[in-house]
């Protein structure tokens, strides 16, 4: 019992029960401080989930209008850049971004293409760093749980990439040569000679739209990083590598998931430029895995695997406008088959989820 002094007044505290205490209130803030941190990721996934909403309405809106989703890549108008402007361009109407989009569109509307779609011109190219447009940062484009320090350039960033499908095949192709070998996904590329420009409609998607991914997550790429955490790509393969045997991919990062040889950075960097590397994704080695890309250039096709900073897996935004999460350990079937040309998916749900017509059976993923 503490004694207390003549006057009735208590003594102080001791200094051993002052240590007590101030141990007391650091193990209390220890315990409390991992909940606070999860509370507020939980609010950033949210916030990222919600935008990909956002953006699958915005596609929607875009079908009432074209009847059709807009190309994976390309523009109508010739140019350099002709086959390089992404799906985000010609969504900016439907994201309260008309503005934004009168300001690249500087030909104004494009003609119907086969009486089916309307697309933009412009003069410039989705890496032109004195255009405002290309310069522009939308806040709905990134996921707040990733950090805003990416390679450091003027062009504006994004987090939400467009789907390609369950192959490595050219996801952005000129139509001479490749056979179709690319269009597995929702997003395909386009090309503008002789007018032809390739685009999906909801009725091509006959695995069903709940079954069909259009966007996902990736990581913006950072400086000097070397992982997937980092929004790094493997720069180390040959197109017939990875196309003949994605699993090869896998083996490009040492043990402590760090890139072996020569990376790429592109990941998120450019939100108008449509090549894969910068706006795409594909559904091989499941969510987080590394990607590889050709040893030669930023706009080669290639494995481009979702990825986020959510624990055990990544968000992705289904063609009827739903939002779920894909764990990390999704069936990938087997991940040492070619790329696929028709037919089912050899990557198990998560590349059925890829196919938009591959006609796989799926279950719960």
């Amino acid at each position: 019992m503490r004694k207390t002094s003549r006057g009735g007044r208590r003594s102080a505290f001791t200094l051993i029960e002052l240590l007590v205490v101030i141990a007391i209130i650091a193990i209390l803030i220890a315990l409390l401080l991992p909940a606070v941190q999860q509370a507020r990721e939980a609010a950033r996934r949210t916030q990222c989930k919600n935008h990909l909403k956002q953006l699958g309405l915005a596609l929607h809106n875009y079908h009432d209008t074209y009847n059709c989703f807009p190309m994976g890549s390309g523009r109508w108008g010739g140019g350099s850049g002709a086959r390089r402007h992404s799906p985000h361009v010609g969504l900016l109407p439907y994201m309260e971004q008309a503005n934004l989009f009168n300001m690249i569109a500087t030909g104004g509307p494009g003609a119907a293409v086969n009486g089916t779609t309307n697309y933009w011109k412009n003069t410039f190219n989705p890496w032109d760093n004195n255009h405002k447009g290309v310069r522009a940062n939308l806040p709905t484009l990134k996921c707040p749980s990733d950090s805003d320090t990416t390679v450091q350039n003027p062009r504006g960033k994004t987090n939400y990439m467009f789907s390609h499908g369950d192959t490595a095949w050219d996801h952005n192709p000129r139509w001479s040569g490749n056979g179709g070998r690319g269009l597995r996904g929702l997003f395909v590329g386009g090309h503008n000679s002789g007018g032809r420009i390739y685009v999906r409609r909801i009725r091509d998607v006959t695995d069903g739209t709940s079954n069909t991914i259009a966007m996902s997550e990736r990581i913006k790429a950072k400086p000097g990083g070397r992982s997937v955490k980092e929004g790094a790509i493997s720069r180390a393969l040959a197109q017939n590598q990875y196309r003949g045997n994605p699993a090869i991919c896998l083996t490009t990062v040492d043990a402590n998931g760090q890139i072996i040889g020569s990376v790429g950075r592109w990941a998120g960097t450019r939100w108008m430029d449509g090549a894969p590397n910068f706006t795409g994704h594909t559904t091989i080695l499941g969510p987080n895995s590394p990607s590889c890309t050709h040893t030669a250039g930023d706009d080669r096709d290639g494995i481009q695997e979702p990825s986020s900073h959510h624990t055990g897996g990544a968000q992705v935004l289904l063609t009827d406008g739903s939002v779920r999460f894909i764990s990390d350990s999704i069936d990938t079937g087997n991940t040492s088959a070619a790329s696929p040309r028709f037919g089912k998916s050899p990557y198990g749900v998560w590349g059925a989820l890829g196919s938009i017509n591959g006609n796989e059976v799926l279950g719960e993923f």
